[in-house]
């Protein structure tokens, strides 16, 4: 099965730069969260559906790596990929880079976990969830 993947373009506004022109760091966190909203749009799996079948998907682990910044105007590809496990957890990957020239400006990982809207964790992979990994691997 092919990797699922969705890729966003963003294009930086004033108002995400900081007083010495680079994008805030803080900033490329909701870059991310762009990217798995358009993921969950293109696939099926919107946070409103998982709160629906009665559950949060919270991230429970970010890892953010910065190669260079990114500044006003400039155009930004932000590639999400979802990491395929057996549990029922969601992983995905992430690059940003600019066009056209493809530099990169960051790496990411983040590690997501459900819990039922309680806040009770789910150490088991939900139904809802089986269902739809075995509906994407049917394609």
């Amino acid at each position: 099965m092919e990797p699922l993947r969705e890729t966003v373009r963003i294009r930086v506004r004033f108002s995400e730069v900081d007083a010495l022109r680079m994008v805030w760091h803080g900033r490329y966190v909701q870059y991310l969260e762009d990217a798995r909203e358009a993921f969950g749009r293109k696939y099926g799996l919107t946070y409103l559906h998982i709160f629906d079948c009665g559950y949060v998907a919270p991230i429970a682990d970010m890892h953010v790596r910065y190669r260079q910044p990114a500044t006003i105007d400039d155009l930004l590809l932000v590639e999400i990929t979802c990491r395929p496990v057996s549990g029922g957890k969601l992983i995905f990957d992430y690059r940003i880079t600019k066009e056209p020239d493809a530099s990169l400006v960051l790496t990411a990982t983040t590690i997501q976990l459900f819990m039922t809207r309680e806040g009770v964790f789910e150490p088991s992979s939900p139904d809802f969830f089986n269902a739809w990994k075995e509906k994407v691997r049917r394609g």
